[in-house]
């Protein structure tokens, strides 16, 4: 629990979050202290604070691209929304159209994905103001943007690989706990379908840090192709990362087979013991600052290890029979998971070349890129991709949110109504409902806290701390607990307003009324313009098979021709299990959808469970391949690579036909 903490405390987003609450207030304050008026120091205020959730960790070029698209989407809404705050019926066209234009701006990443909800948010805001002058507003707003902007770019150029240096910490984080659940194939105890469940959620969490890390990475010229040791460095943890994500997959084979080979043996226990060392030991390179601490370490449990490895080792020699070979690959496995280790230490205190290192040119093909043409862009405009039906989705709840603030005129808050919608509705059903039920939990715990600390202080000072304090934690929780995040704010607008506005009874009864409004509205939407999982699930199945296949393709060519670089194969092996970890994702999602029941998921599971053998095989091969000089390894790849062909067979076939649900099946048989 104390390591869990301190990791939470010493992460990136508590840095961002005292960034973001100090250039959200310092600057306003101080311009509010010079002499301007209250509303340029609240209008620039409230530009920087919606512009700082604009800005996810990324790298220099990430961060410029931002500011020049946040900055000018930021003061045409503002300006086009001020202007039109008089006139009723135009403005309500005004926000369909923002709610649809905006929600597109997804089709370019999730970067500016944020850019495009923060402008609905920020319209949302604006409103609230109820502007008088739209030409100083707006310049207000982009005045508060540019000096987040500011302090954020210079931030970027002082600590070039700050993003960087947290993304790694957090990839072997996650591959420590992805290895801990390993562990858990091993015991007899545990059901197998628990077991590839939590595998299959952590698989898409690797997934996405990894390929955040490859972002990060590839796409800085500075540190690619500019400064050979700050290249090497860097490269080496990654191809390490990359290299362990690897081998705990090939960990993954039929574990029925194993329970049920390996439980007479006694080993399954020590096998266990092995692992979660292991995990320790990769769990100790998420903690860059104190690695000299943990090198003593590693070489403790590396003695443990060895132990427990000359004990299974002793066991495979007393057996005959088919756990004699399953005992091989796992002791062999575990000693290049060792190897690896000690590769990428030795890397980091000596900073030695990288060898079969992947040439500069290649690196672009493993970034996955945006839209970046105009046929791709109209090729996405259609009512069968679903972030185009969410922006029609968003469209109408946002022109029904204007409509309703307009039949409710004598109200002052009903702006919280769009503002509602802005930040729940989401395409997936389960995901918008999770929102919407954290929202309103988080809502009314807040605006509990926040009248008992009306009521226990009186204390202007201590209050507007108090305040502050709700931002910080805002900020803090906002992308790992976003229900704390609400309690965090709620509590800081309820102290915040009433300060400056009083009224308190009219603050909470607005803020309860129309949350709920905005609430339901987006569960309405849903069932108005569904976003349906399963057909992205069926052409992910579809991806998975296929990737898999072109896995496979490469690692047999390379059996008859020698491999000049790892390109190849790595590109191969990245796609496969991109895919597969996206499926996954998919699947935990559709359980939570309304359309869930219309699904056979046993067949699904199984074809989930053997994509996840085929390509745990698929990788041993792929460790094999660099041995096939060796005349047994070399066997061994040939008679692997035939017992494969069939799985692959099956796995093509289940993907063709895994879109046939209960219904159809029952017509059919």
């Amino acid at each position: 629990m104390r390591g869990q903490i301190m990791r939470f405390v010493q992460g990136e987003h508590s840095g961002d979050a005292l960034r973001n609450v100090s250039i959200s207030i310092l600057p306003a304050l101080a311009i509010y202290l010079l002499g301007a008026h209250a509303n340029t120091a609240i209008g620039i205020g409230v530009g920087s604070l919606l512009t700082t959730l604009t800005d996810p960790p990324g790298n220099r070029k990430d961060k410029l691209h931002s500011a020049l698209i946040c900055i000018p989407t930021f003061f045409i809404a503002t300006l086009l929304t001020a202007y039109l705050f008089p006139y009723h019926w135009p403005l309500v066209i005004l926000l369909g159209l923002a709610g649809f234009i905006c929600t597109l701006y997804g089709l370019f990443g999730p970067r500016y994905a944020a850019i495009g909800n923060m402008t609905l948010i920020l319209m949302s805001f604006v409103i609230g103001l109820t502007p008088q002058q739209p030409i100083t507003v707006s310049l207000h707003i982009a005045t508060g943007a540019c000096i987040y902007y500011f302090f954020s770019l210079l931030q970027a150029y002082v600590l070039p690989y700050r993003s960087l240096r947290h993304a790694m910490a957090n990839g072997f984080h996650g591959l420590s706990q992805f290895l801990l659940i390993r562990a858990q194939s091993y015991d007899p105890n545990i059901p197998l379908n628990l077991t590839y469940s939590r595998v299959g959620k952590i698989h898409g969490q690797i997934s996405e840090q990894q390929e955040q890390i490859r972002s990060l990475l590839f796409r800085e010229k500075k540190i690619i192709g500019y400064q050979w040791h700050k290249s090497n460095y860097w490269l080496s943890q990654v191809y390490g990362l990359i290299d362990l994500h690897e081998l705990i997959i090939a960990l993954d084979h039929d574990y029925d087979a194993i329970r049920k080979n390996l439980s007479p043996t006694g080993s399954l226990p020590l096998i266990r013991h092995a692992i979660n060392l292991l995990a320790l030991e990769i769990e100790s390179f998420s903690h860059p600052k104190t690695r000299f601490r943990y090198e003593h370490q590693l070489y403790y449990n590396n003695i443990k290890i060895n132990e427990i490895l000359s004990k299974l080792n002793a066991i495979q020699e007393q057996q005959n029979g088919p756990a004699k070979p399953i005992l091989s690959s796992i002791v062999t496995n575990i000693e290049a998971i060792i190897e690896v280790l000690n590769r990428i230490q030795v890397a980091f205190y000596q900073n030695q070349e990288i060898k079969n290192r992947i040439g500069t040119e290649e690196y672009q093909q493993f970034i996955n890129r945006p839209l970046s043409s105009l046929h791709e862009i109209k090729d996405k405009l259609n009512t069968k991709n679903p972030l185009f039906r969410f922006a029609l989705r968003m469209a109408l709840l946002f022109s029904v949110g204007a409509l309703i603030g307009i039949l409710f005129l004598d109200f002052k808050y009903t702006y919280w109504i769009l503002l509602t919608i802005a930040i729940v509705a989401r395409p997936a059903f389960s995901m918008t409902k999770s929102r919407n039920i954290e929202r309103i939990v988080g809502t009314f715990s807040g605006i509990l806290t926040g009248l008992f600390c009306l009521s226990a202080c009186h204390d202007i000072t201590l209050l507007l701390l108090i305040s502050t304090l709700g931002l910080f934690g805002f900020f803090l929780f906002n992308r790992s607990n976003y229900m704390v995040s609400v309690i965090f704010i709620t509590v800081g607008i309820v102290i915040a307003l009433n300060l400056f506005e009083g009224n308190i009874n009219l603050i909470l009864g607005s803020r309860i009324a129309f949350t709920l409004i905005g609430a339901f509205l987006t569960i309405v939407g849903y069932y108005l313009i569904p976003v349906r999982q399963s057909t992205s699930m069926i052409q992910l199945a579809k991806e998975v098979s296929l990737y898999n296949q072109y896995y496979f393709e490469v690692i047999n060519k390379g059996l008859y021709h020698d491999l000049e670089s790892s390109f190849d194969l790595r590109l191969a092996r990245k796609k496969a299990q991109t895919a597969m970890a996206l499926f996954s994702a998919s699947i935990n999602q559709m359980r939570k959808e309304p359309e869930h029941k219309w699904l056979d998921w046993t067949y699904i599971h199984y074809f989930q469970a053997l994509s996840y053998r085929i390509n745990s095989h698929l990788v041993g091969l792929s460790i094999l391949l660099s041995k096939k000089n060796q005349v047994h390894a070399q066997g061994d790849l040939y008679d692997r690579i035939n017992a494969l062909k069939p799985l692959l067979t099956d796995l093509e076939q289940i993907a063709e036909h895994i879109n046939l649900n209960k219904a159809k099946r029952e017509i059919l048989n």
